[in-house]
């Protein structure tokens, strides 16, 4: 009897983990047009079916305009595809008191990073976009004067931040501000300033 519990209850974790991953991976392969136009429905569940999460980049593609798209990082909670050279976009689905919802992290870089970050329900129905720009936080390291630091602080005003789902802990979400275009010797002041945030997943947010 004990023997069969444990076996049932076997059964009962490998299909929710099943399912977690199939819905992910779904919900990546179902993204509309409007946000994935670099790939076609096809491709792209190709490019899951072929993934080898063993391997650094786990599936690639060549496409129609001579480049190639990726996926680096693959698992039952996250994605994480390459459409171009300059944008990444993370696929993560979160538990809710309910159901699950799905976060969708764009990261594009020219030169600079910026991230948006949006909640949808299966459907790829909008739930919320994150506002970050309050979360990214300066912080003054004992190295530097306290009249240095404000001196600093004050030339930068935060409206770029950096995001992306955290690979061991996919209910965490990090943040760090994102310098813009900076002359080298103004970046290398001010990168001692820039603090990682981490805002952790509530079943409905990222606080």
């Amino acid at each position: 009897m004990i023997m069969k519990k444990i076996f049932t209850i076997i059964v009962l974790a490998t299909i929710a983990i099943s399912s977690q991953a199939q819905g992910l991976h779904r919900f990546f392969i179902n993204t509309p047009d409007s946000i994935q136009p670099y790939m076609k429905k096809l491709d792209r569940e190709a490019m899951i079916l072929s993934a080898d999460s063993s391997k650094d980049t786990c599936s690639y593609m060549s496409i129609l305009y001579g480049g190639t798209v990726s996926i680096t990082h693959i698992s039952k909670e996250l994605i994480v595809f390459h459409p171009s050279k300059t944008l990444t976009q993370e696929f993560a689905i979160l538990p809710t008191d309910s159901d699950s919802v799905f976060c969708v992290i764009s990261t594009y870089k020219a030169p600079e990073g910026e991230s948006n970050v949006k909640i949808y329900d299966k459907n790829w129905s909008l739930l919320s976009t994150l506002d970050l720009t309050d979360k990214a936080k300066l912080a003054r390291p004992d190295t530097i004067s306290e009249a240095r630091f404000e001196e600093t602080a004050q030339t930068q005003e935060i409206k770029m931040v950096l995001a992306s789902i955290d690979k061991k802990n996919t209910k965490q979400l990090n943040i760090e501000y994102s310098m813009p275009l900076m002359s080298s010797d103004e970046k290398k002041a001010f990168l001692p300033l820039v603090l990682k945030t981490n805002l952790k997943w509530d079943g409905k947010t990222f606080n």
